[in-house]
């Protein structure tokens, strides 16, 4: 491989004696004079598929950050090429986030469950191995955390309802199948609990697909809530890409600001939706208000339920 013009495209085989000014090949456009890869090539390849560095980035940036829906608006306008697209700035602002997370993240909020986790997990292995008498001692969980009024009934009580669907979790085991089913799902959150499983590091790895996958349903929740608008889906599903491409880069703020300074960029947010809103929808302010109220309200719900079942996910992978 050289530097030189080439006569043909190695690529393709077009001739291109008669092209020698030509940097690509006009008919598959690859690069007429090839040379031999460099690491720099390889490094820049690698950054700018994962993070749009280069082009209309900055451009793409002002304006969505300093008017609010007006690159949702370009984006149907026509104006592609002058900005970064909606995926590739998503996913850019995603993972910068989540790197920065990754990098910055102290692990205390894993440490904290793990050892909570890891106290209950011990206490009710132990309660599973001896046998139950009247003169026990070993304190319960719930002896620990419950209020003094439960009474030592409620808590033997709850103590062998754990118990026994630990013991359906075995081979063998004489149960139901939905006791068999809360038994399994209870041993596994026993063995979350063991020090070796490290929850914040999971949750890094898996959030990035978790909330790429509530972007379709945000979506939808704006066709439903501006549905007498009549636009196709596929707007609701860009203006959504760079709402959340907003928040991200707003919480990228707060993870590398000062303790005392991070709640300023949250401030934005609320400000941020409904000047987006009003923007790329239009209508008057009143319905555009209870609108976005409407949405903060069910998606809350929707995260919330998503954050459950990737941690009972979690849980089952092991």
């Amino acid at each position: 491989m050289s530097d030189h013009h080439a006569t043909h495209c190695r690529n393709c085989g077009k001739d291109l004696a008669e092209l020698p000014q030509a940097q690509y090949c006009p008919q598959c456009g690859q690069e007429t004079v090839l040379h031999p890869p460099t690491l720099w090539e390889f490094v820049h390849e690698f950054i700018t598929h994962y993070v749009a560095l280069e082009g209309a980035l900055w451009r793409t940036l002002r304006t969505l950050l300093l008017k609010p829906g007006q690159l949702t608006r370009e984006y149907f306008h026509g104006r592609r090429k002058h900005y970064v697209l909606p995926l590739r700035i998503y996913l850019t602002a995603s993972f910068i986030f989540f790197l920065v997370v990754k990098v910055t993240g102290d692990g205390s909020a894993g440490i904290t469950v793990s050892e909570g986790l890891t106290s209950e997990a011990a206490v009710m292995e132990h309660s599973a191995s001896q046998p139950k008498t009247a003169q026990s001692t070993t304190p319960s969980a719930s002896a620990v955390t419950a209020p003094a009024k439960a009474g030592p009934e409620v808590d033997s009580q709850a103590e062998a309802e754990r118990d026994r669907y630990l013991q359906c979790a075995k081979p063998g085991a004489n149960c139901s199948w939905a006791d068999r089913i809360a038994g399994n799902f209870l041993s596994k959150a026993v063995g979350a609990g063991s020090p070796g499983f490290d929850w914040q590091s999971r949750l890094i790895s898996k959030a990035p697909y978790a909330i790429f996958l509530m972007l379709p349903l945000f979506a939808g929740l704006l066709k439903l809530t501006y549905w007498g608008r009549r636009r196709p889906y596929g707007e609701h599903f860009v203006f959504s890409l760079h709402l959340h491409t907003f928040w991200f880069l707003v919480f990228l703020l707060v993870e590398v600001l000062p303790s005392g300074l991070a709640w300023l960029p949250l401030l934005t947010v609320p400000v941020y939706g409904c000047v987006a809103l009003h923007t790329v929808y239009g209508g008057r302010w009143g319905p555009t208000l209870a609108r976005a109220s409407v949405l903060t309200v069910v998606y809350s719900l929707m995260l919330g339920a998503g954050a459950a079942a990737l941690a009972v996910w979690l849980v089952l992978a092991g």
